[in-house]
């Protein structure tokens, strides 16, 4: 499965937890949009977890790979600083990784 595919299948359940109450969730990964004068912007911050969450007053920043994907450098050193202050950081392949975060 392709790795857009895989986080539209979680998009889809955190909306479903998040209408439940459970949560609150959305997309926050980082990249850059071609302007009509042929510039690009750029949107959101290097190495940001690609879906952010809160979870019973915690951080959790989703990382969504494809099965054999890898995090960038940059996303190593995101995780490093979520989780030295107190935040979930997680690595998820597939909904089932994503569900795991909930229990």
């Amino acid at each position: 499965m392709k790795e857009i595919e895989i986080q539209r299948t979680i998009l889809e359940y955190l909306q479903l937890m998040e209408n439940k109450g459970k949560c609150y969730c959305f997309r926050a990964g980082s990249g850059a949009i071609k302007t009509e004068r042929g510039g690009w912007f750029k949107t959101g911050k290097k190495g940001c977890p690609d879906i952010v969450c809160l979870i019973n007053t915690m951080f959790v920043g989703l990382e969504i790979k494809a099965p054999k994907g890898k995090q960038s450098d940059e996303q190593k050193i995101t995780q490093k600083k979520i989780e030295k202050l107190g935040g979930v950081y997680q690595v998820v392949r597939s909904l089932e990784d994503a569900q795991k975060v909930f229990e």
